[in-house]
């Protein structure tokens, strides 16, 4: 797992070596200064569908403090989930983050 700050959010890159109980403890301590947040699942699991869905709560909760909370995965085939924001690619996350902060900003 690598953790960068960049000018406008967090980016927290997911890949095989990570464990899941990495991944929630660090959600966790990040929950008490939410900053907007990109999280790139870079993994080729099987249970990649569960682990997202895993992330419903903190996604939700993010947006109850007006940040964006945006999760990158490639697939293009993914399903779309309705309570969490999946983007395929990093540039698109980023433009989709300025547009949010665009839009609380109105």
């Amino acid at each position: 797992m690598i953790l960068e700050q960049k000018k406008n959010y967090l980016y927290l890159l997911i890949t095989n070596n990570t464990k899941g109980t990495m991944l929630v403890e660090k959600l966790d301590i990040l929950k008490k200064e939410p900053k907007n947040i990109i999280i790139e699942i870079n993994l080729k699991l099987i249970n990649k569908k569960s682990l997202i869905l895993s992330l419903v709560k903190y996604s939700s909760f993010w947006k109850k403090r007006n940040k964006s909370f945006i999760l990158v995965v490639q697939e293009s085939s993914f399903p779309l989930f309705r309570d969490v924001v999946c983007i395929p690619t990093l540039n698109e996350a980023i433009d989709y983050l300025y547009m949010e902060e665009l839009e609380r900003n109105v």
